[in-house]
């Protein structure tokens, strides 16, 4: 009898030290949703006004996930560094689109120089040399 309430104790202790270690918030998940704000800051998302408001939620969501992770709260902390690991990614994609419509339309502009007839107004004739 007095072995099975040693086994029954271990067991629960076991148990708990599970479901403890289970609601924890990861590190890896911590490390993710902070490197990918990382990437949205480096590809310029601050400069970029839609980008910048994703850049923002993604470190207010990070910020609350801290807060609630120690608070004990790491299961909607967890569920916030999820969020904050998309808006930052969202970030970066908007950010990489604002540069390549930038880039696209600097392109066009030089393009349209080679459409516009070289040299003076319209109806001149540039003078022939045989």
């Amino acid at each position: 009898m007095q072995r099975f309430k040693q086994i029954t104790v271990a067991a629960g202790l076991s148990l708990s030290a599970l479901a403890c270690a289970g609601s924890e918030v990861p590190a890896k998940q911590l490390a993710e949703a902070e490197a990918s704000i990382r990437a949205a800051r480096e590809v310029g998302a601050e400069s970029s006004p839609d980008a910048a408001l994703q850049l923002k939620m993604a470190n207010d969501r990070l910020s609350q996930a801290q807060s609630l992770s120690a608070k004990g709260e790491n299961e909607r902390a967890a569920s916030l560094l999820e969020e904050a690991e998309v808006d930052a990614e969202l970030a970066v994609l908007l950010a990489r689109k604002e540069d390549a419509q930038a880039r696209a339309l600097q392109a066009e502009q030089r393009a349209s120089k080679f459409d516009q007839p070289q040299g003076g107004a319209k109806g001149d004739a540039s003078p022939v040399i045989q």
